[in-house]
């Protein structure tokens, strides 16, 4: 959990520190419903204000959250986590490109 509990905090093993908040993550859920079943972009999927309500750990790879709306079928590996990474630092070298959706209004740090 992140400092300010509105968000998950992780730290990778270079000792590069990212904070997710909850918004972000479920509005970059990789699931089929929310992706799509083709490759392609990433596409943003504009949430309401959702809170974490549990999350589970899958294999030695990934994290299910289980979000207030209800929604539970994303998976997030940790191979999409680092490439969503936030930060200023990460937004400028991720494989995938920047993010769809601008980060106004959410915090971002970079370690």
């Amino acid at each position: 959990m992140s400092e300010d509990g509105r968000g998950i905090e992780v730290r990778w093993g270079d000792g590069h520190r990212s904070v997710y908040p909850f918004l972000y993550l479920r509005g970059y859920c990789p699931c089929a419903s929310c992706q799509g079943h083709g490759g392609g972009p990433r596409k943003w999927t504009d949430p309401e204000d959702v809170d974490l309500k549990g999350v589970r750990l899958v294999g030695n790879y990934g994290i299910n959250p289980a979000w207030s709306d209800g929604h539970d079928s994303g998976i997030f590996a940790d191979r999409y986590m680092r490439s969503i990474c936030p930060c200023p630092t990460c937004l400028d070298i991720t494989e995938y490109g920047p993010p769809l959706k601008p980060l106004v209004g959410l915090e971002q740090s970079s370690d």
